[in-house]
């Protein structure tokens, strides 16, 4: 612990990212995931957090599932897609069958260097931040690895001065697509699968290399909406409820735009001001609401 530069007694920085205090990696642990042995038919699934990573690991199972039937396990997504840089609820190196998918929120520069040598097949997660940061409020009052917010405002500044779990969200977004021609990496923006989750999913299979059929495919929608896994064990994360490592439900409203339930008129200005410094020039389209 006194070795670790601390943010505050949850979070620790480690080469421009924030770790947590409390699970097991430390920082030469973290540098020592570069070394991680790769398949080369492995897929990563990446986002920043509460990014619609739980909704893309749904996805993902199901697709794999509907490829690969003889592998299907009924287990929770957290084991089919372990979290590479954490070990307080996953295990990466648990004995899986190819294709195996792995969950991060690593920055570019802490990936093995086999996702780029070997030229692994990435899904990168985006989501509006503003969205983010509410959602991330919320997911900050149940993770039990997390401080607990002391108000919104505060929490606010948190996530504009990247000082929350993972840093800064503007950063991560930005440097992922700095090195998007490097890696084989298939961009999916939340607020598209909210409006067309069946045509996102046909693009993620023709990206992996899955041919389903139109009915499979279907399937593969129907089990990944956000009223389907509200209800299903194994994509809502209840077995960690249970086990105490949440408060409450991980899943909450799955929208667009619910940040204008939060912001003040004066803190989405200051926001615009950050995101306009920030990400000047920045190509890929952020969604603010949807009319739903």
């Amino acid at each position: 612990m006194d070795s670790l530069d601390l943010v505050s007694p949850y979070l620790f920085k480690h080469k421009g990212s924030n770790f947590l205090v409390k699970d097991k990696m430390q920082p030469e642990d973290l540098d020592a995931l570069q070394y991680f042995e790769i398949r080369s038919t492995d897929v990563f699934l990446i986002s920043y957090p509460k990014s619609g990573t739980a909704w893309m690991q749904q996805i993902l199972v199901q697709i794999m599932d509907a490829a690969h039937p003889e592998q299907a396990e009924d287990v929770s997504n957290r084991l089919r897609v372990p979290w590479l840089e954490e070990r307080s609820a996953d295990n990466p190196l648990r004995e899986r069958p190819d294709p195996r998918i792995f969950g991060t929120h690593l920055p570019p520069d802490m990936l093995p260097l086999g996702v780029k040598a070997k030229q692994i097949k990435a899904v990168y997660v985006w989501r509006n931040p503003k969205d983010v940061l509410v959602s991330f409020y919320h997911f900050a009052h149940s993770w039990v690895l997390l401080e607990t917010p002391t108000s919104f405002e505060d929490f606010f500044q948190q996530f504009l001065d990247g000082k929350v779990y993972m840093g800064s969200w503007f950063d991560h977004v930005r440097e992922y697509y700095a090195v998007h021609k490097q890696l084989n990496i298939h961009f999916v923006q939340y607020e598209n699968m909210l409006k067309d989750l069946r045509g996102e999913v046909v693009k993620l299979c023709a990206f992996l290399g899955k041919d389903l059929m139109d009915d499979t495919i279907d399937h593969v929608v129907k089990m990944s909406t956000f009223k389907s896994m509200k209800t299903n064990p194994n994509a809502n994360y209840k077995d960690l409820v249970e086990k105490g490592r949440y408060l409450g439900e991980t899943m909450r409203k799955g929208v667009a735009g619910d940040w204008k339930n939060y912001f003040t008129v004066a803190q989405n200005e200051r926001f615009d001001e950050v995101l306009k410094y920030k990400m000047s020039n920045f190509p890929l389209p952020l969604t603010w609401e949807i009319n739903q």
